[in-house]
């Protein structure tokens, strides 16, 4: 599957919240290509003030600016209100990076904007999926766990021919992952498998939260049917293997992982990391 390297949406961090890995040990795949260039707001914005205080659902309603974006808006054509939302959204991404830039050379920016990032985007455009997964990461990070779910459930109703909408969708599920959230995480990749059942990075997705849960067999079953419906996939046989690996059929994981690692560039470590891993469980369940 080809994806693009300029994807839109980001997670959104809140100051000095949210924790880092550089790997998850034996993992499925790289799921951190698309790096996330990460936000801090600040405490002493009077829109983040508002937002720590209502969710963004109570927010479109009762304030009168927000709402007012919502009812000019849903007035338009589609088309014109996701360039709006579009601008909006790129437009503030910019003010920040511009800001930053002056505040590394010394010198005070133009002001940030009233509202956390993505709010006026999705003010404009309810359905504007950069600003769904902006604003549901910052709508978890206060704990609102059930308006994030919310929010990026909605990803999943949007037509498939989105653009960028694979990589969203999985932006939002690795942001899930990170915080060892694996249940919602799941939660979403099969809402996404449930839409979308050719897509093989939701099938990933929920074999990875499979067996972060323990649940082996059910992440073999997700990956066999990954492999099937692209075969000779390196980075899904490897997936494969290792959920096998996970599930004590270390024979089958062995071969799997070879095709993978015959099939992969010298570069693609995993599945030969997976490989001594698997040895090294086998001669411990020999002497045990």
């Amino acid at each position: 599957m080809k994806v693009k390297a300029d994807a839109k949406g980001k997670v959104a961090k809140m100051q000095g919240e949210g924790k880092c890995r550089a790997s998850r040990e034996r993992e499925f795949i790289d799921r951190r290509k698309f790096g996330d260039r990460m936000m801090e707001l600040k405490s002493t914005d009077n829109g983040m003030t508002k937002f720590k205080n209502e969710p963004f659902s109570v927010l479109i309603k009762s304030d009168r600016d927000l709402a007012a974006f919502r009812r000019e808006y849903a007035l338009k054509p589609a088309r014109e209100r996701r360039k709006a939302a579009d601008w909006e959204y790129h437009s503030q991404m910019a003010g920040e990076i511009f800001n930053n830039a002056l505040a590394l050379g010394g010198q005070e920016g133009f002001g940030n904007s009233f509202w956390p990032a993505g709010f006026v985007a999705l003010a404009i455009d309810p359905l504007y999926a950069p600003a769904v997964l902006t604003v549901g990461s910052l709508e978890y990070q206060l704990g609102r766990i059930e308006e994030a779910m919310k929010l990026f459930s909605t990803l999943t109703t949007l037509p498939e021919d989105e653009e960028d909408l694979s990589i969203i969708i999985d932006k939002a599920g690795d942001f899930l992952i990170d915080q060892d959230d694996y249940k919602n995480a799941l939660a979403l990749y099969c809402g996404a498998e449930k839409a979308y059942p050719n897509e093989t990075l939701y099938i990933n997705g929920s074999g990875y939260c499979l067996a972060k849960l323990g649940r082996y067999e059910e992440s073999v079953e997700k990956h066999r049917r990954a492999d099937a419906l692209e075969p000779d996939n390196y980075k899904h046989l490897n997936d494969l293997g290792f959920s096998l690996l996970e599930a004590g059929k270390f024979d089958e994981a062995e071969e799997v992982l070879q095709r993978s690692i015959s099939l992969a560039p010298p570069d693609y470590k995993f599945p030969r990391n997976n490989l001594i891993d698997l040895r090294e469980k086998r001669a411990q369940r020999i002497t045990a």
